[in-house]
């Protein structure tokens, strides 16, 4: 008990300017309550175990103080995940999706493929399935923390306004603004967004995509499309996303040059 109540005025007094996001801390704190009153728990049943003839008042005390630990370890997360959603900018949990490709020097490249059972890239709530989709799920406290350069960081890579490094198929890309491409012209890293406003898209060029952050919808579109080159600088790409394109085509959304 005495560690939920520090584990709970941890999470409300902490500041995040410069530190881990508060779901993170929850997480954490989550993780660490849950762990001590297992541990906890389990050693009162060996102790009783191992205790010959128990008395029906020791039987009692040991009964007494399990269920007190998985009490408050539930009481934790309950408070902690009521806690969350209050103080978060989505108002609860969401399921946010930006469709995105990226290429370099003209040549389209991906990320490396998800491995394990999670079968995903990043962050449990801010990942990439091997889709081409940025996948945000949970709860949104802080919008700063599931930005673009957030994503590249979380899937082991790196994005700053003129670096973009993260491991690939078949190897780690590193692209450095002014580094030539193989037709010997300079290059640099360049963002442009597909967004929706109603049944119109629109394409824009983003000046600061590190801070990027998609747009609050489940389905693409109405989410947002992201192409990110490597290359030549220009006010337009030709390149769009799949789901976005097929959704011009059928008609459900224009698209305005």
């Amino acid at each position: 008990m005495l560690l939920n109540l520090f584990a709970f005025a941890n999470v409300a007094s902490a500041h995040f300017e410069d530190g881990p996001s508060l779901s993170s801390v929850v997480s954490q704190n989550s993780i660490s309550v849950v762990t001590v009153a297992g541990v906890f728990i389990i050693l009162l049943i060996l102790f009783a175990v191992v205790r010959t003839e128990p008395s029906e008042i020791f039987k009692g005390v040991i009964f007494f103080l399990i269920a007190l630990a998985a009490l408050g370890a539930t009481l934790y997360l309950s408070a902690s995940t009521v806690y969350l959603n209050m103080k978060s900018e989505s108002g609860g949990p969401v399921h946010w999706h930006a469709d995105f490709r990226i290429f370099n020097c003209a040549q389209e490249v991906f990320l490396q493929k998800p491995k394990g059972l999670s079968n995903r890239i990043g962050r449990t709530d801010l990942h990439e399935h091997g889709d081409g989709r940025i996948h945000i799920e949970g709860v949104v406290v802080e919008r700063k923390y599931f930005s673009l350069r957030e994503f590249f960081e979380a899937i082991g890579g790196t994005l700053e306004a003129g670096e973009l490094a993260f491991p690939s198929e078949d190897n780690f890309e590193w692209m450095v603004n002014g580094q030539k491409c193989p037709d010997g012209k300079p290059a640099r890293i360049q963002a442009f967004l597909y967004k929706t406003e109603g049944k119109i898209i629109r394409q824009e060029k983003l000046d600061n995509f590190m801070d990027y952050v998609p747009s609050p919808h489940s389905q693409v579109p109405p989410g947002d499309c992201l192409i990110l080159e490597f290359g030549e600088e220009k006010e337009k790409t030709e390149n769009i996303c799949n789901f976005t394109q097929i959704a011009i085509n059928n008609g459900d959304y224009s698209y305005e040059k």
